[in-house]
């Protein structure tokens, strides 16, 4: 199965370097990119994709509220957070407000796309 992915992360550089090697990946269509929480909510509803790759600090949002939102008209939509921050109390919240997963940006690509996959299949189980 191709999973169709929106990635969320406001360094353009990092988001630019993600597609790039998500592109390479024959399981994975980038359905597009936004570089902040508002433009995830609205390319989400726009582009529909299957699952969503966000970080959690962002400039106008943050990751937790803009799945939140997401999940409010997209709520079949698995959102799973790749972030710099270890804190496990954060970890717990982004489980807690509905996160699919919880990675940190230093994980392998194959490990990535390995939990969107899955987050893909649990979400179509319901």
């Amino acid at each position: 199965m191709t999973l169709r992915v929106l990635i969320v992360d406001d360094h353009p550089a990092f988001r630019r370097a993600l597609t790039s090697a998500l592109r390479l990946v024959a399981s994975v269509d980038v359905a597009g990119e936004a570089g902040g929480g508002i433009a995830a909510t609205e390319q989400a509803e726009a582009l529909q994709p299957d699952a969503v790759l966000m970080d959690l600090s962002m400039p106008d949002i943050d990751g937790i509220e803009a799945m939140r939102r997401i999940h409010r008209t997209r709520p079949e939509v698995p959102v799973v957070i790749l972030t710099a921050h270890a804190d496990p109390g954060i970890e717990r919240e982004a489980l807690d407000a509905g996160a699919a997963g919880f990675l940190a940006k230093g994980t392998p690509l194959e490990d990535i796309v390995l939990v969107l996959h899955e987050a893909a299949e649990t979400a179509e189980a319901f």
